[in-house]
């Protein structure tokens, strides 16, 4: 499709903002691999590549686990709550990817969307109307209108819904259609997508995971709304689906998630760390290792675009840097 942008998958198009973050990336392969090129004018165009690409990764796993990941769970906790240090490459740890993980655990996502997509210049006026997210799916032409300067500024700049039970209708009716024309609940596909995995239930994860079995809707949540709803829809807790009971429950102290589903994400992210032979900080020379470590988003963003007025840390609202 002419329409769309050429990526590693088509779904890089499936909304601007997505879309603006692979554009920084690539920006940012070029850029590396322009600086090699004049450090290094016998290389060849494959060394060039190859060379980007792999100082782009390790960018993007330090991002992952130095800013996204404690945004998400909250400072680092001692124990099978919290990502340990990173200790070497472990050959006995297996790296692949858990059902649980990427069939429930990781759509957290899905409840932290809003409703539209705005577009911000440097002092946070708009710059363009805002797009309803229903409109935006598979639809880069704003990005091609305005840049993704402007998406990037908002992304930093706006708060993520909470991550509970509730979903926006812009992805509960209006997922790539109208309802009756093609419009999808994502909600619902994520409940039907376990249950086509396989995945045990709420009640079994948590118990496989190593943490207590509930006995009562109240020890998952103390919204009485939610509970009662529990209640209508599985009549008792150990019918609840993975992905609705994690939802649900209450989060832990100064997390994002609840129990279930930050033993979840912190195993898996733990094993693609220490089971990855190619990991950074277990390839990389030392000074190249060092200045990876010292790459933020934002130093990203502001290498490979005009954005000022950013905050250190572009995963917290604060103060920014002019």
């Amino acid at each position: 499709d002419d329409q769309l942008f050429l990526a590693g998958d088509v779904r890089a198009n499936e909304n601007p903002e997505l879309l603006a973050l692979h554009t920084l990336f690539v920006r940012e392969h070029n850029r590396l691999a322009a600086e090699a090129a004049r450090k290094n004018p016998a290389w060849t165009d494959e060394q060039l590549f190859q060379h980007a690409r792999r100082i782009v990764i390790a960018e993007l796993q330090k991002i992952t686990f130095d800013e996204f990941l404690p945004a998400l769970l909250g400072a680092p906790k001692p124990g099978p709550d919290g990502i340990a240090p990173y200790r070497g490459y472990r050959a006995d740890v297996n790296a692949g990817i858990a059902t649980e993980f990427s069939t429930a655990a990781f759509r957290v996502g899905h409840s932290m969307l809003g409703e539209d997509i705005e577009f911000l210049a440097a002092d946070g006026t708009a710059i363009r109307d805002p797009l309803a997210l229903r409109d935006a799916f598979f639809n880069p032409t704003p990005l091609v209108e305005v840049g993704i300067d402007g998406i990037v500024k908002y992304l930093a700049s706006s708060r993520a819904q909470e991550i509970d039970t509730r979903v926006v209708d812009d992805v509960r009716s209006f997922l790539f259609g109208a309802p009756g024309q093609g419009g999808f609940d994502l909600a619902a596909l994520n409940i039907q997508r376990g249950r086509d995995h396989g995945l045990a239930d709420y009640n079994t994860v948590r118990a496989s995971y190593g943490l207590p079995r509930v006995t009562s809707f109240a020890q998952i949540t103390s919204d009485t709304v939610v509970q009662q709803a529990l209640q209508q829809a599985y009549g008792g807790v150990d019918r609840i689906d993975l992905w609705v009971g994690g939802l649900a429950e209450r989060h832990l102290p100064g997390s994002s998630l609840g129990a279930t589903f930050t033993r979840i994400v912190v195993d898996q992210f733990t094993r693609l760390r220490d089971g990855d032979r190619y990991w950074y900080q277990n390839v990389l020379p030392t000074e190249a290792a060092r200045r990876v470590q010292g790459t933020t988003l934002a130093d990203v963003v502001r290498r490979n675009t005009h954005v000022a007025n950013l905050q250190p840390d572009v995963f917290k609202i604060g103060r920014a840097h002019v």
